[in-house]
């Protein structure tokens, strides 16, 4: 049986290979200007954080977690990370040509990238800021500690 593809869906294919190829826009893991992080209590921030590490609900189809990918204290993790945030990291410069991201922007990175998501958390949320508090504080250090040994 011969298979007929039409003009409109090889164009919606081109668009598709085109939005892959093109990467990640530095805009889209960038802080907007005049918005302002959340802020609260730091333990509080990095026990919420641990929960949404573990949660596979932050991935829009529901099947992956931050610790799907980061099992362990050095899991997926290059030897940038034990690097204080801003540093490179090889997979934001490859595919968003960010020549060093923070914390925050790493996590927004980790929303389209890695979960797949159609978008970054909300630059204002307490899930960005808890994320980010537990990666630093939790993640970051456990690798550091890891590779001290």
């Amino acid at each position: 049986m011969k298979r007929v593809i039409s003009i409109a869906s090889l164009v919606l294919s081109l668009a598709a290979f085109s939005a892959t190829a093109a990467g990640i826009p530095p805009e889209k893991v960038t802080r907007p200007e005049g918005t302002e992080a959340f802020q609260g209590d730091r333990t509080e921030l990095v026990a919420k954080g641990e929960l949404l590490w573990n949660d596979k609900n932050v991935s829009d189809n529901g099947k992956k977690a931050c610790a799907s990918c980061h099992k362990g204290a050095t899991k997926m993790f290059k030897a940038s990370f034990q690097a204080d945030y801003p540093h490179a990291v090889k997979m934001a410069t490859k595919k968003s040509k960010l020549a060093e991201v923070d914390a925050e922007q790493m996590v927004q990175f980790c929303m389209l990238a890695a979960m797949k998501n159609d978008d970054v958390l909300a630059w204002d949320s307490e899930d960005l800021a808890a994320l980010t508090a537990f990666t630093v504080d939790v993640i970051q250090a456990n690798y550091r500690e890891a590779k001290a040994k």
